[in-house]
């Protein structure tokens, strides 16, 4: 068990799968056996359509995609993968520690999976997850959407240890709310249908059995290696680090990498401005990477 106690654990799977009942369509779960644990995988989609994986943010589950997942899963077989390590219904056995590792990891998914290559999502930690399983292994890898990537290009900001640090010394919902959850959103945004309270019991709640991973700068030769077309969208009020700055060093480091600042989002810019990012996004996974196109 994944959590401090059985009353904890059942708190946090109730919101969610409170959440998940935001998906605006069917789905399936399931779980893939790993040399890392137990991957929670939620499934959207025809059988036959292309796979799509996506990785969500710390502390967020799949749960998060509620208002991407129906144009997505229109034209994909999507599974939206729990993080192994993080706050949701994956189950580790052994820590992630290196970029090697979470290929590992993620290859194994696939192969469980029976995925041979597959475009890829992640927003957050879920960027840095999928920038280094597209460095590690990118003969599995299509295309790529990266949403506000955790570090990876710059550097966190202070204060975001900072805040993070402070909700675990003051665990009160309302704090948390307001001084973590509200922060990620732009000035006047407000999430009203998502219930953060599925975070809010995590940080209470669950039992880091392994190592987390924190999301750092990757160093540039690897950045450099990368050959796959990639989009990144950062929203403009972004809080983590300087949205510019981070897309100014990823189109230095990416050869084939395209860039577009979301207007009035900040972190959760999915949520905030779903409409547009999902246009963004099916735009670019719907062209033909200039690979295919040989």
């Amino acid at each position: 068990m994944a959590f401090k106690t059985p009353e904890g654990e059942a708190l946090f799977i109730h919101e969610y799968d409170s959440n998940l009942k935001l998906w605006p369509i069917s789905y399936e779960t399931l779980f893939v056996s790993t040399s890392y644990g137990q991957t929670h995988i939620l499934v959207a989609g025809a059988e036959n359509l292309p796979p799509l994986i996506m990785f969500h943010g710390a502390g967020m589950g799949s749960s998060i995609w509620y208002k991407n997942i129906g144009p997505l899963s229109e034209h994909y077989r999507v599974y939206a993968i729990d993080v192994m390590g993080d706050m949701n219904k994956s189950e580790p056995v052994k820590s992630i520690s290196v970029g090697a590792d979470t290929a590992a990891w993620v290859c194994e998914v696939l192969d469980g999976l029976g995925v041979d290559k597959t475009d890829v999502i992640g927003h957050s930690a879920g960027g840095y997850t999928t920038l280094n399983f597209v460095i590690h292994a990118q003969h599995r890898v299509r295309r790529v959407v990266l949403l506000a990537p955790a570090a990876s290009f710059v550097s966190l900001h202070r204060q975001f240890f900072l805040r993070l640090a402070l909700i675990n010394l003051v665990k009160n919902k309302r704090f948390i709310q307001r001084f973590f959850c509200n922060w990620f959103m732009a000035k006047g945004n407000r999430v009203v249908d998502y219930r953060f309270e599925q975070f809010i019991y995590g940080v209470f709640y669950y039992k880091w059995k392994t190592k987390p991973v924190i999301p750092s700068v990757i160093p540039d030769d690897q950045l450099r290696s990368i050959r796959v077309p990639m989009l990144l969208l950062i929203g403009d009020q972004e809080v983590i680090y300087d949205p510019r700055k981070a897309i100014a060093s990823a189109k230095k480091s990416i050869a084939y990498i395209e860039t577009r600042v979301i207007p009035n989002s900040g972190h959760c810019l999915f949520i905030e401005q779903a409409d547009l990012v999902n246009r963004y996004m099916m735009e670019f996974l719907s062209r033909v990477s200039p690979k295919e196109a040989l």
